[in-house]
């Protein structure tokens, strides 16, 4: 059995969702969970293959690899990664910045985006964007907070706050585009049969995004609670592919993520197969 882990977002049920919903092989099992639920679950060894956030490539370079072809990344905005703030970025130096615990790669991109292209430094807190929204919370102190997800497309921008779509400021800063997740596969999974047969699966769903977009958005949005047309916009935003020019913003962005402490440093991106 190939266990499979499954970010139960919207912007992964294209890849996902014809395979779980439709003739799954019996060979595979499935398991829900948050992109850092999955990143757990990956490392101690309980799943064989997730979608898995960015940064955990450089933090278990020995361990995993990467499916060929596949990611989820933009190239600009993305609307799913936005930095709810009371102040322009600018002012929040020394200011409160609350960041979900269901993110690990978008969490290190702030850091990135304010510590060290605008020399900013907030004060760091945690929260779980699931059960409450620390900007509009009684007596709350946050200045500013990470959304990412479902959560991001869902929320409403307040009078008096500020989205700031962080694919957006990447590309503006770096010219290239950002991954936030790749396919990650345990060694062991990564010889395997079943394996082989899964990342092919995904290649053809992948490959049949754009053709495929309206049945599955009408799928998809009964799921998530999103009307058809928000999915489709929001998808066409969502590039799949990995191709050179990801690898090239994926690389850069390992690179900055050293640079700041937040993981070791990757010498070499091992792709299968």
């Amino acid at each position: 059995m190939l266990r499979l882990g499954n970010i139960d977002y919207s912007n992964c049920y294209p890849i996902h969702g014809p395979i779980l919903e439709g003739d799954r092989p019996d060979w595979l099992d499935v398991v829900d969970g948050t992109p850092s639920a999955l990143n757990r679950l990956l490392a101690t060894g309980e799943l064989d293959i997730a979608p898995g956030s960015s940064i955990e490539l450089a933090r278990h370079a020995r361990e995993y690899a990467a499916l060929s072809g596949l990611c989820i990344g933009s190239t600009g905005p993305v609307e799913s990664i936005i930095l709810a703030t009371r102040l322009p970025a600018e002012g929040l130096d020394g200011k409160t910045v609350a960041l979900p615990t269901a993110s690990a790669t978008s969490r290190c991109l702030l850091r990135i985006l304010l510590e060290t292209r605008l020399g900013i430094r907030p004060a760091w807190t945690d929260f779980d964007q699931e059960s409450g929204d620390p900007l509009r919370a009684d007596g709350s102190a946050v200045d500013a907070a990470l959304f990412i997800g479902d959560v991001a497309l869902r929320r409403e921008c307040m009078p008096g706050e500020v989205h700031i779509d962080l694919g957006a400021e990447w590309t503006d800063w770096t010219g290239l585009p950002f991954v936030y997740a790749l396919w990650l596969v345990t060694g062991r999974a990564a010889g395997r049969p079943e394996t082989e047969d899964l990342h092919r699966l995904f290649l053809a769903c992948r490959d049949s995004v754009t053709m495929d977009a309206e049945a599955l958005a009408e799928s998809a949005g009964a799921r998530y609670g999103f009307p058809p047309s928000r999915l489709r916009s929001y998808w066409s935003r969502i590039r799949y592919d990995l191709d050179d020019q990801m690898l090239a913003g994926l690389r850069r962005f390992l690179d900055l993520a050293a640079e700041i402490g937040d993981a070791p440093r990757v010498e070499d991106i091992r792709l299968v197969p």
